[in-house]
């Protein structure tokens, strides 16, 4: 029974997609694919690759339980994206700026890259020497290299005046920003340049990508995420660009089935536990806070959304500010975990079911849900009344992604406080505000076919 459930959570997913993807108003950019792309990975390729060890280690009844927990809180969620209530709020948000400045992007595009370099550590020593409070903060904006190559991107590609310098500028930027941080070993910095890329380059010209094209994103995106996460964890090679070239070279394609749970890690002792455990694979994480809260830890109730504002605040204006629902996500790991844990454990991700289940078990699953939903769908419909603004294509270039991030961290709104809210926001605000005031125009309320856009 535990398997049907999967299956049929796999057969939503698949059967969505295919009724989609062959349709000349599928949007590829739209959130919701992202979205359903982590949450397959998770609750159907990992619920199946590690059906043994789960039923083993929490047992079949619970196994069970969580797998239709699963499958509930999806056609949940789809029944919410899918209503109207995401157009009607998108309608009551302030127009999109219909003006744009190629002369800005120039000016700015320079010094954000420079910053961004900087903050990867190309540009400086790879040392790990102590720095100041005030450089530590510098050094947190890698991604405005991103930003700056999607606005030279979205610049360099309006059909009314196409600008090619600037397009491939944009691509080599946002190409190697991806390429740098597979060197630093962070996949999810390496598959959000190659996402943004495409997208990028797609939008302003309301083309979709060829299935050809879609194909080959997903290969680049998941070979970014595999040679970032075997580059970080091989002790084999030298530490330097020709260690990683070398790397490269001698990469093996089947590690590719060992990321996407498909395949098990070789030199695995299968007489140490520590190497046969899967608890710190998402699923298996969510089985472990389904089986351990509340009944052996409490819930937190959605303190950790509290983050979504404390991260803002500094600790120079408050010096004690806690770390919103961390205890309890500890405590849940120490009673469940088949290891001894103590409050110092930073382990793995959750992902987005094992955060429901933190949050307030199947109520917080139906709340949380529901306003990722509504939030994911006005987003999207914001963007497309205002499709054809460039400033509309560059901001949804560097937002969409966020849809995947949601599925697998600690709680879906960590990417909002670990890379967006501090970074991508500010000058996303800024541009809007410039062009808002510097050249004030009605949008169109509606998209217009012949600018390029795909209602779904």
């Amino acid at each position: 029974m535990d398997q049907i459930l999967v299956y049929t959570t796999a057969a939503v997913i698949a059967g969505l997609v295919l009724s989609q993807v062959f349709r000349k108003s599928f949007d590829p950019f739209a959130p919701l694919w992202l979205f359903l792309i982590g949450y397959f990975q998770i609750y159907v390729i990992q619920a199946i690759s590690y059906r043994e060890y789960s039923v083993r280690v929490r047992g079949l009844d619970l196994v069970t339980q969580a797998n239709g927990r699963v499958l509930w809180a999806l056609l949940w969620f789809l029944l919410v994206y899918h209503c109207k209530l995401g157009r009607m709020l998108a309608s009551k948000l302030p127009k999109a700026p219909t003006h744009w400045s190629p002369g800005i992007v120039g000016a700015i595009s320079p010094p954000m890259i420079a910053w961004g370099l900087i903050c990867s550590g190309v540009l400086m020593a790879q040392s790990q020497e102590s720095v100041s409070a005030q450089e530590n903060i510098l050094r947190q904006f890698p991604i405005l290299m991103m930003i700056a190559g999607v606005l030279l991107i979205v610049t360099g590609r309006q059909p009314d005046r196409p600008r090619p310098a600037m397009t491939w500028i944009g691509v080599a930027v946002t190409g190697s920003y991806s390429l740098i941080w597979m060197f630093n070993g962070k996949r999810s910095h390496s598959l959000i340049g190659v996402l943004t890329l495409v997208c990028a380059f797609y939008l302003p010209r309301g083309k979709r990508p060829s299935i050809a094209v879609l194909g080959a994103t997903a290969l680049a995106g998941v070979l970014a995420v595999t040679l970032a996460l075997g580059w970080r964890n091989n002790p084999r090679y030298e530490r330097s660009p020709a260690g990683f070239f070398q790397y490269v070279v001698e990469f093996r394609p089947e590690m590719v089935l060992v990321n996407l749970n498909l395949k098990e890690r070789e030199g695995v002792d299968a007489r140490v536990a520590e190497q046969i455990s899967k608890e710190s694979e998402e699923y298996c994480a969510y089985l472990l806070m389904f089986d351990t809260v509340p009944g052996k830890a409490d819930y937190d109730y959605g303190e950790s959304y509290l983050r979504i504002v404390s991260t803002f605040i500094p600790r120079v204006l408050w010096a004690d500010k806690p770390f919103y629902g961390r205890q309890q996500w500890a405590n849940a790991w120490i009673a469940g975990s088949e290891f001894h844990r103590d409050a110092s454990f930073t382990g793995p991700a959750i992902g987005i079911m094992g955060a429901t289940q933190l949050n307030g078990g199947a109520v917080g699953t139906v709340v949380v849900m529901a306003v990722l939903a509504i939030m994911l769908r006005t987003a999207y419909e914001y963007y497309r009344r205002f499709a054809h603004t460039p400033w509309a294509q560059a901001w949804w270039a560097v937002t969409f992604y966020n849809a995947w991030l949601m599925t697998a961290n600690d709680d879906p709104f960590v990417w909002f406080y670990y890379i967006y809210g501090f970074t991508t926001m500010p000058p996303v605000i800024l541009s809007w505000l410039y062009l808002r005031v510097s050249a004030p125009q009605a949008a169109p309320e509606r998209w217009a076919p012949t600018l390029g856009h795909w209602p779904t």
